[in-house]
């Protein structure tokens, strides 16, 4: 069988099993996971490439809707690459596949992937010959940018749509259409705007109309906009206060919700959005008036479960799941105290994926808005902008007037003695603050990052402190309001502890894991414990003399060690030396 006879196969079985009236059994999946493994790629001269790809893509959509998302993904990978190189010295694919394939990867939560691919695809689409499909790749580019957080990109984007299709699209545009009304109506549930959000409405409730009457009520799509409309005239009735009208549109929520899990399974990706969007909004009627916390608790129950669903069904890293994380964070932090709050470790980065990592701790440092706290060895990632890690997040950061709290090591703390090598151990504790400050950490991090400090707390005054801890610390801590990053030190040399990457692990906790309540409490103790820059000036010299010092007592024992060895070889220890005297 050929590859091309493989995959028509594997689209005939999937549309299948996609139309049967019950749940496909395990037999069926088998049978469709056997001819996708031996579906290939079409040779790069092959003059069908284009079709071949729309086969794939197709056939990765119907993965996903089956549930079969890992497959689906791989799929969906697998074409991406083989475009990709097809198109290393000439284009070969027109505007509709990278289209097809930017929606199918944000389907799975891949959307800095998805974003990507549908620029390509916007380069692709030509004016005059490609107008229609302009316009709905820019309706995905602004959906995909709303799921990002890019609120005032997605504005654009979702706008940019509604003007390419009023001039050029027809009737099999209307998705789009509704999309790009989707983002706008969003985009004002973000801002909070009522006039903007009656109008977002208004263009939705048109718009998802045309959708619903086209593709049926029992449609996945159909239900989405249900909800999303349903949500927006909940949130439009609370910010004015009306509570009957607030409680009507809870009801209407629920009604999706219920229809969602009646007609698409109770584990479809619209049914977990659903209860989520249900659980958020309950949790916001129930403030004030009696009952209002065992309301809050059912809600936070609701939440729970969808999480739960929602990590199960599209996987802990989708996009969806994420949101839906974020949102329990926030209803927990509210409800449980301190305490009570579970050992929940959000995300955890290998030294592989340091990359990754970075980007997080961006994204937590931009979104923040009050306050930054960081424990850390030396800082250089966060002071020094030769780095280019962390130190223009911060400066912008500082610049919408966010606090920047830190604590670091003091160059005299008691990590410094393992710069020590040698035997001459009198000499070598004269000379221990002379070694550290001819050692890179000193001259090359320690000295940039405090002038650094010095500069930035002059140009954003009171916004900018710095402590110093004279000892060791475990390791480094970002907290934000939102989230928190603990990376462990592994070594105890000093001068591998800063300009490195990612050498062990890094955890990340959201505000309602213990682990961040502890990771705020450690902070505000060695806050209160630690001297500021100007106290740190003031006693450096006895500092140092503690370093000298603890290297003396280091010496002292070691040499003490080696005469009691000494002794023993003697016969003159503590152990019946005397018995073997002549």
């Amino acid at each position: 069988m050929t590859t091309t006879e493989y995959l028509d196969h594997a689209i005939a079985v999937a549309e299948e099993m996609l139309l049967a009236p019950s749940a496909p059994c395990r037999s069926d999946r088998d049978r469709l996971a056997d001819y996708v493994k031996y579906v290939g790629r079409p040779e790069p001269a092959a003059e069908s490439q284009q079709g071949f790809a729309e086969q794939l893509t197709h056939l990765a959509k119907l993965l996903g809707a089956l549930g079969m998302k890992t497959l689906s993904l791989n799929v969906a990978s697998m074409t991406l690459r083989h475009m990709e190189i097809s198109e290393a010295d000439r284009e070969v694919y027109g505007a509709s596949v990278w289209n097809e394939l930017g929606a199918l990867l944000a389907e799975h939560g891949e959307l800095e992937r998805s974003r990507l691919i549908l620029c390509r695809a916007l380069s692709r689409a030509k004016w005059g010959c490609d107008v229609p499909e302009r316009g709905r790749i820019l309706a995905n580019l602004g959906a995909v940018s709303l799921r990002m957080g890019h609120i005032e990109d997605a504005e654009v984007w979702a706008g940019k749509a509604l003007r390419e299709l009023d001039t050029y699209g027809g009737d099999e545009d209307r998705e789009a259409r509704m999309t790009a009304d989707w983002v706008l109506l969003e985009v004002a549930r973000e801002y909070e705007d009522i006039t903007q959000l009656d109008s977002a409405m208004e263009q939705f409730d048109r718009s998802s109309d045309d959708v619903i009457r086209f593709k049926g009520g029992d449609h996945p799509t159909a239900i989405a906009a249900r909800r999303a409309l349903a949500t927006a005239k909940y949130e439009k009735a609370a910010a004015s206060h009306d509570v009957e009208r607030s409680e009507h549109q809870l009801g209407e929520m629920e009604i999706v919700k219920l229809n969602a899990s009646a007609l698409l399974g109770a584990r479809h990706r619209e049914t977990i959005v659903a209860q989520a969007a249900l659980a958020v909004a309950e949790f916001d009627a129930a403030s004030g008036g009696s009952g209002s916390l065992l309301r809050r608790q059912r809600a936070v129950c609701l939440l729970e479960t969808a999480e739960e669903m929602a990590v199960d069904v599209l996987g802990r890293g989708h996009a969806q799941t994420l949101a839906i994380r974020e949102a329990l964070a926030h209803l927990r932090k509210e409800t449980v105290q301190p305490d009570d709050l579970p050992y929940l470790i959000d995300h955890t980065y290998t030294p592989q994926q340091n990359d990754i990592r970075n980007e997080a701790k961006r994204e937590a440092i931009n979104a923040e808005g009050n306050v930054i706290r960081l424990i850390a060895h030396a800082g250089a990632s966060y002071f020094l902008d030769d780095l280019d890690i962390f130190y223009w997040q911060i400066r912008r950061a500082l610049q919408r007037g966010v606090l920047f709290q830190v604590i670091l090591s003091s160059p005299w703390n008691n990590l410094a003695i393992f710069m020590h090598h040698g035997t001459e151990s009198d000499r070598a504790c004269e000379n221990i603050v002379d070694r550290v400050k001819a050692s890179d950490y000193y001259r090359k991090t320690y000295v940039p990052v405090i002038r650094s400090y010095l500069a930035l707390r002059k140009e954003f005054p009171g916004q900018v402190e710095l402590k110093l801890t004279p000892t060791d610390l475990s390791g480094s801590t970002l907290i934000t309001s939102e989230v928190s990053f603990f990376e462990p030190y592994i070594t105890t040399n000093p001068q591998h502890r800063t300009r490195r990457g990612l050498m062990v692990f890094e955890h990340r906790f959201r505000k309602d894991s213990k682990y961040y309540a502890d990771s705020q409490a450690a902070f505000a103790a060695q806050w209160e414990l630690t001297s500021t820059w100007e106290q740190f000036g003031v006693h450096e010299e006895r500092h140092k003399g503690r370093l000298r010092a603890l290297l003396a007592t280091q010496s002292d024992d070691r040499l003490s060690k080696n005469d009691d060895a000494d002794d023993d070889e003697r016969g003159e220890g503590l152990t019946g030396g005397a018995g073997r005297r002549p």
